[in-house]
């Protein structure tokens, strides 16, 4: 008869193979099922008959041997698997850490250009201010020199008090600019609302700047609706975003060009709007439009004044009203126009302030 370890050697390999596989698979109980099956192949293969153990040591041995070699690989794949699995946990740990790194550093990256362009804006906000301020108080101080010296003659006073009047005005306007849109980025602006005609309120406004629109040969028209407009606003602040609009309408519009400002109803809601002709708004410029101190040209060759401060107050007053204000292409012609929506004012349903 063979010896034990022949005859159960190949056995052992399978189960070894079986034991393997239940690894691989995750399954806990494949050694135990190994170590059975083992234990089985050896009691009933005994040389001595079924139910006897081997009585010979070196068989013994060799079994002994064989069922350790079994554990140790067993133990040795799952260390392996462990540490695989520990390895990959590093990784995406890593992989997560270096992640966020590159998030980090972006958002610093971000951050510094940001603070560079506010820097940037800043510094182009000051000298801007600077200029826009001393060039009328220049022009007050010249003309103020000259009628002190005597150096003008009497026929010319009265136009060097024009010019005075004109860039004071001019000044004080720069200021309250300043200190409105100051007081709107603080939510301190209050409104004294009342019930007003909207076609009355924006023709003062209209009758006002005629004369400018005339300076330089701009047609200036109004078209009103046949029955009074009413709104619930502060008249100062409506007079104010019709200013702000017309003027800027003025200052963009060519010589022998046309302003146009219609009111309108529509539907629940009163509508103003402010059309020239001339160039078109640049479609890149046009978010940008309603932002304080934003202005399509900058630095020293831009061709117009101011600090940018009209439309940003325009949006912010409209908004305090309930209302809403948007731009566009005017015509073919090209030009801008701008629109502005108030709620309209009934006795039955009053806004609230």
């Amino acid at each position: 008869m063979a010896p034990l370890w022949e005859t159960t050697a190949p056995f052992a390999l399978f189960m070894f193979a079986t034991v393997v596989a239940a690894w691989l698979a995750g399954i806990g109980p494949g050694i135990l099922t190994g170590a059975v099956g083992l234990a089985t192949r050896i009691y009933f293969d005994s040389p001595r008959g079924p139910g006897n153990l081997p009585v010979t040591w070196e068989e013994a041995v060799r079994l002994a041997l064989f069922a350790g070699f079994v554990v140790g690989i067993t133990i040795v794949l799952d260390r392996m698997r462990e540490d695989r699995r520990e390895l990959e946990a590093r990784i995406v740990a890593a992989r997560q850490e270096i992640d966020e790194r590159q998030r980090v550093e972006a958002a610093l990256e971000s951050a510094r250009a940001s603070a560079e362009e506010a820097n940037r804006l800043k510094d182009e906000f000051l000298g801007l201010v600077s200029h826009e301020l001393r060039t009328p108080l220049n022009a007050i101080l010249g003309w103020v020199a000259l009628l002190r010296n005597g150096a003008l003659p009497p026929e010319r006073s009265q136009y060097a008090l024009e010019i005075i009047q004109k860039n004071a005005s001019t000044q004080a306007k720069l200021v309250t600019d300043l200190l409105d849109i100051a007081r709107s980025l603080t939510g301190q602006i209050q409104l004294d609302r009342t019930a007003l005609d909207l076609n009355l309120a924006v023709s003062v406004v209209v009758e006002s700047s005629r004369t400018a629109a005339e300076a330089r040969q701009i047609g200036l028209s109004m078209t009103a609706t046949e029955v009074p407009l009413t709104v619930w606003a502060d008249l100062e602040r409506i007079q104010q975003i019709a200013g702000h609009l017309l003027s800027n309408a003025i200052k963009f519009t060519p010589t022998g060009g046309q302003v146009s400002v219609a009111i309108a109803r529509q539907g629940e809601w009163a509508e103003l709007a402010v059309s020239n002709t001339g160039d078109a708004i640049e479609p890149s410029f046009v978010p940008h439009l309603f932002e304080p101190f934003s202005q399509a040209e900058t630095g020293a060759t831009r061709r117009y004044g101011g600090l940018g401060l009209g439309l940003a107050l325009v949006r912010q007053l409209v908004e305090l009203h309930g209302g809403s204000v948007s731009a566009d292409g005017a015509s073919p012609r090209g030009g801008a126009r701008f629109t502005v929506r108030l709620p309209r004012h009934t006795d039955t349903h009053s806004p609230l302030d």
